[in-house]
C-alpha cells in the first residue's frame, strides 16, 4: 500500500498558501517528499483568479482593500473564487502515479469521488457526479462558482466544491474550496459588473448554481471533522495510507522565495 503525506489545516494569507502549493510541487518533483494531501484556510480571505484572467480588468482592487480581502493569482487555471468560510485542500502527486489518469477530467473525477466519500462520512450527502454544463454568455462572468464542470461535487444541483488542477513538469497539482457557508453578495462585490443591473442577475444566477455546504444541509460543519472524514475518504477510495507529517524545512524555504512572486504586482498583474 503506498504512503503519502497528509499535512493538517493552517492558516495562511492568499501568496503564502499560493507559494506552499508551489514549493511542494518542486520538492515533490525532485523527490524529497511523497505525493500530499494538504489542507489550508485563509487569514485574511482572500479572491484568487486564475492564471488566465486579467486581474485589473475583472476585480475590483479597491473594493478588496476595502473590506480587507486579500487577491491572488494562482498557479491554476479557471475563474475568480472567494476564501473565506470553507476548508481549502490541495493535492500533488506525479503524472507517472498509478493512480492518476493521463486525462485531466478522469483525474478530476477520481479525485472529487474520494472527496465525496470524505462527505458522506461527515452525514453529507451530494448530488451523483455529471460532466459539466454549458453557460449562456449574458451569464458568464469572472467567478467560478456560477458554473458546473465536470465531475465537480453539488447539493440540490449547487456546487459547493470547486476545484482547479495544473500539471507542471510531470507533477499534478489539484486544490479545491470546500465551502461552508456561501456568501454571493460579497463575491460581486469584488467581481467588476458593466453596470448594477448586470451585477444584479448575475448574482441571482449564480445563488441558483452554487452554495455552501451548511446553506444546503442547515446544519454547521465541525471543521476538524470535516478535515478527519476528508483524509479517511480519500485514503480509503485511493487505497492508500496517510502518514501525517508538516512541511519540510525545505519546502518552507521555497515557499518563502516563492512568496515574492506571489505578493508581487508584476505577477499578480501581468495579465
Amino acid at each position: 500500500m503506498d504512503k503519502w503525506r497528509v499535512i493538517k489545516s493552517k492558516s495562511y494569507n492568499g501568496a503564502m498558501n499560493m507559494a506552499i502549493d508551489e514549493a511542494i510541487m518542486i520538492a515533490h518533483k525532485e523527490g524529497k517528499v511523497k505525493p500530499t494531501l494538504r489542507f489550508y484556510t485563509w487569514d485574511p480571505a482572500c479572491i484568487t483568479i486564475g492564471y488566465f484572467q486579467k486581474l485589473e480588468e475583472e476585480i475590483d482592487l479597491d473594493k478588496c482593500s476595502e473590506l480587507n480581502v486579500d487577491c491572488v493569482r494562482r498557479i491554476t487555471g479557471g475563474r475568480a473564487v472567494l476564501h473565506e468560510d470553507e476548508l481549502t485542500y490541495s493535492i500533488i502527486v506525479g503524472e507517472d502515479n498509478e493512480l492518476m489518469d493521463s486525462s485531466i477530467t478522469k483525474s478530476y473525477k477520481f479525485i472529487s469521488e474520494g472527496l465525496v466519500k470524505g462527505l458522506n462520512l461527515c452525514g453529507v450527502y451530494t448530488d451523483d457526479l455529471n460532466k459539466g454544463e454549458k453557460i449562456s454568455r449574458e451569464n458568464l462572468s469572472a467567478a467560478c462558482f456560477n458554473a458546473h464542470a465536470s465531475y465537480e461535487i453539488s447539493i440540490n444541483k449547487k456546487k459547493v466544491v470547486g476545484s482547479a488542477q495544473s500539471r507542471k513538469d510531470g507533477i499534478i497539482l489539484q486544490h479545491g474550496s470546500i465551502i461552508l457557508d456561501f456568501d454571493v453578495n460579497k463575491l460581486f462585490e469584488l467581481i467588476k459588473s458593466e453596470n448594477e443591473e448586470k451585477k444584479q442577475r448575475l448574482i441571482n444566477f449564480t445563488a441558483k448554481k452554487a452554495s455552501g455546504i451548511e446553506n444546503e444541509i442547515n446544519k454547521k460543519i465541525d471543521i476538524k471533522e470535516l478535515e478527519k472524514n476528508i483524509t479517511k475518504g480519500v485514503q480509503s477510495h485511493f487505497n492508500i495510507e496517510f502518514i501525517e507529517e508538516d512541511l519540510t524545512n525545505y519546502e518552507y524555504e521555497l515557499a518563502k522565495n516563492l512568496y515574492e512572486k506571489y505578493s508581487s504586482d508584476e505577477y499578480n498583474k501581468k495579465r
